[in-house]
C-alpha cells in the first residue's frame, strides 16, 4: 500500500473513469509538469499489483497523454513515453505506436472511455501564461 500513498496523484487519476477523474488528472498534470513528479518503473510495478487492469491502463493512458503536451519537460516526456511503451508491450504485446498525426490514447490503451473532457480541462494548465506564473521550469521555458 505504500505505493498508493507515494503515487497518490497517479492512483487517483486512474481509479475512476476519465469523466469522473478530471480534477485528479489536473492535479497529476500539475505535479508532472510543474513539480517534478515522474513515476519510476518500480512505482508503476507497485501500482500494477495494487489496482485492477483497467485502472492501471487508465493511469498509463493519462501519463502518455501528459507526455504529449509541450509544457511537459522534454526529459520527463521521454521518460514517461519510455515507461508507458514498456508497460504497453507487457500488456498488449508489441504494437507500433502511431508516430504521426493524432491518435486516440484511450483506444491505444484498450479503453472505451474518451479523453476529451481531460484534454479540455488541461487546456488552461498548459498555456505559457499559466506555466510561467507557476515560477517553475516547464517544457515551454526558454
Amino acid at each position: 500500500m505504500a505505493a498508493v500513498s507515494s503515487n497518490s496523484w497517479l492512483y487517483r487519476a486512474g481509479k475512476q473513469p476519465f469523466d469522473r477523474s478530471v480534477s485528479d488528472v489536473k492535479q497529476l498534470a500539475e505535479a508532472v509538469w510543474y513539480r517534478g513528479y515522474c513515476p519510476t518503473s518500480e512505482d508503476l510495478e507497485d501500482l500494477w499489483r495494487t489496482v485492477d487492469r483497467q485502472q492501471f491502463q487508465r493511469m498509463l493512458c493519462v501519463l502518455e497523454l501528459l507526455s504529449q503536451y509541450p509544457v511537459c519537460q522534454r526529459k520527463t516526456a521521454r521518460h514517461l513515453q519510455m515507461l508507458t511503451g514498456q508497460f504497453h508491450e507487457r500488456l498488449f504485446g508489441h504494437v507500433e505506436k502511431p508516430t504521426q498525426g493524432r491518435y486516440s490514447p484511450s483506444k491505444r490503451w484498450g479503453l472505451s472511455e474518451k479523453t476529451g473532457a481531460l484534454r479540455k480541462a488541461l487546456l488552461p494548465l498548459q498555456t505559457r501564461t499559466y506555466a510561467d506564473a507557476t515560477g517553475r521550469d516547464h517544457g515551454l521555458s526558454a
